[in-house]
């Protein structure tokens, strides 16, 4: 998979949803809920945040990607429009982590990002570092 280094655009992203992380967690709900935050930014620079939403049945739950492209949509955004991704996941005990971190995206939500972008800019850990990777390229097997 190819990746590209960070522009200052991404770091500025990351640094707000990792704010939106830790003003969102709330370890009394569901025992850490809203343990991952994400963010896009459209191509005019505009920054829709989401939120994990877990629920009491699994599949209800959400992811914080596709409510953030949800909200850029809801906003009048075109699916085009959304132009990087970032999601962040709070340091929890249970995950051996004590910072705040960024984390690929799921399955769901790859191809999620992939169906709406497919050249979408994604922030990904790689080797330890944060790189920006394609969102197709996130999905090296896909077929359809």
């Amino acid at each position: 998979m190819e990746t590209a280094p960070l522009s200052p655009d991404d770091e500025a992203l990351i640094e707000r949803i990792t704010e939106t992380n830790e003003r969102t967690f709330d370890a009394e709900f569901f025992d850490g809920a809203h343990v991952v935050a994400a963010g896009v930014r459209t191509t005019d620079g505009s920054v829709y945040e989401g939120v994990s939403l877990p629920a009491s049945v699994g599949r209800a739950s959400m992811c914080g990607e596709p409510v953030a492209v949800g909200s850029a949509i809801a906003d009048g955004y075109g699916h085009d429009d959304v132009e990087t991704s970032v999601a962040v996941a709070y340091p929890m005990p249970s995950h051996d982590e004590d910072d705040a971190r960024v984390i690929p995206p799921c399955g769901s939500c790859r191809e999620l990002l992939a169906d709406y972008n497919e050249s979408m800019r994604v922030v990904v850990p790689v080797d330890g570092e944060n790189r920006i990777a394609r969102a197709i390229d996130l999905l090296p097997t896909r077929t359809w």
